[in-house]
């Protein structure tokens, strides 16, 4: 389009030629053309503002390009967003056209502050993570059939990226509000089921927007038959992220495939798929709409509580002689970040950290929910969770292992645990860890168990 508008203007008249009034056209000024930029900061993305400021002038008209590519009408006055997710540059070019002349206007950004790291700003969980991941190297076609109200179908809400690194889309104008008529597939190439087996399904989904109506459809299927799946329930969607969770579905035989159906979200409105998972059924995942043990949640009787004044470490080498403490960050159960230190043995409680709450105490005619999320950059083996009595270290409701992989968020979620008289303390070990490795415990959490 920018081709074929410059080569009109210049047919039209050429600049020698040109007399500002024989062909109604103007001389357009380089200062004319202006761009007011503003920004807003979120965890893990930029949203820049770009306004058309610039001078209105006869016969002139202005377009703005945002991706290199695609060029669209952008009036005096008129405004347009890009989101951006990933350090690195970003551009917008402006073209003012008349008859006679062309203009344009580069206005680039050096994007160096977002936070990518996995468990960064984000602390949400973003599914189950207990079990072999059956979509870890699925490759799917993305597919979709948005529609008016009247089920034409051809409105595209242009699929960029993959379920391993972010799907995203936007509600395009016109789209109805009825079921079915926003439509997502991703399908073909997936893993074979079995009908003897169980299964546990979780998808985060980010919106940019409260969701209307009855919220998005989450079916995942057999790929060729709509009559047989795990659930074709709808869920509501809040803005911001969402995480969906199915447990202990009945399998089938064949292949897998996922359909969704956003029909009821805002035109405009910006989702992203950040992370679909898909295990044999195990009894450490959890069912629910949303992760059932939200650190914020008022529930929680660990949120917003202070380390206790008797918070300290005890790290020791493979000959059980201490060693220097873990350098550490944060001061409450929202985050703990730990590094580990030179010298740590490879045995069970030779890297403890006691972490006691003054203010919270538990009664032994109760029981609790308890869960936190740990996200390391290197491997953690059998990462020792032990959930206690502090004034005695053989009352607990916990005192299992994990294995923890670098880079993938855990969710270590225990139900139903009989409680104990007495203030709590977590303590936590991470003996055989190597040293450097930077461990992150987000999110605890500990509940009355309804």
């Amino acid at each position: 389009m920018i081709a074929c508008l410059a080569l009109a203007g210049f047919d039209s008249c050429k600049p020698q030629d040109s007399d500002d009034h024989s062909l109604g056209g103007s001389v357009i000024p380089q200062e004319a053309l202006s761009l007011g930029v503003s920004q807003v900061d979120e965890p893990k993305q930029t949203t820049f503002t770009l306004t058309n400021n610039s001078q209105q002038l006869d016969g002139v008209t202005y377009y703005i390009s945002t991706n290199g590519t695609k060029v669209t009408a952008f009036p005096i006055g008129a405004s347009t967003e890009i989101t951006v997710k990933a350090n690195g540059p970003v551009a917008a070019t402006l073209y003012a056209f008349s008859g006679c002349d062309q203009k344009m206007f580069v206005w680039t950004k050096d994007v160096d502050w977002i936070n990518t790291e996995v468990g960064g700003d984000d602390k949400q969980w973003l599914g189950y993570t207990e079990g072999t991941d059956l979509l870890a190297d699925w490759k799917p076609d993305n597919n979709s059939w948005f529609s008016p109200s009247d089920w034409s179908g051809g409105l595209n809400p242009g699929i960029d990226g993959d379920i391993h690194s972010g799907l995203s889309f936007t509600i395009p104008e016109g789209t109805g509000s009825d079921q079915w008529q926003a439509q997502i597939h991703i399908e073909h190439n997936g893993p074979k089921l079995s009908a003897g087996k169980t299964y546990d399904f979780s998808i985060a989904i980010e919106s940019s927007a409260d969701m209307d109506g009855d919220g998005v459809t989450v079916k995942p299927q057999l790929e060729g038959d709509d009559n047989t799946f795990f659930s074709d329930a709808r869920h509501k969607i809040t803005r911001g992220i969402n995480v969906i969770s199915l447990a202990d579905c009945a399998g089938f035989d064949g292949v897998f495939k996922l359909a969704l159906d956003f029909a009821g979200a805002p035109v405009g409105t910006e989702i992203t798929i950040k992370r679909v998972f898909l295990t044999e059924h195990n009894a450490a995942n959890v069912t629910g709409d949303t992760w059932a043990f939200d650190y914020s949640s008022d529930k929680n009787i660990l949120k917003d509580q202070p380390f206790g004044s008797d918070f300290r470490f005890w790290f020791a080498d493979g000959g059980w002689s201490q060693v220097a403490d873990p350098d550490y960050e944060g001061d409450s159960s929202a985050e703990l970040t730990l590094t580990m230190p030179e010298g740590i043995g490879p045995d069970q409680w030779q890297g403890q950290v006691h972490i006691p709450f003054d203010n919270v105490k538990l009664s032994a005619g109760k029981t609790y929910d308890l869960s936190l999320v740990v996200v390391a950059n290197g491997d953690v083996p059998g990462m020792t969770v032990k959930a206690q009595n502090d004034a005695d270290d053989n009352v607990f409701l916990t005192a299992d292992r994990h294995d923890v992989s670098a880079n993938v968020p855990t969710a270590i979620t225990l139900v139903d645990l009989p409680g104990f008289d007495g203030k709590f303390r977590m303590c936590l070990d991470f003996g055989g860890t190597a040293a450097g490795t930077t461990v992150k415990i987000l999110g605890m959490y500990v509940a009355e168990h309804k």
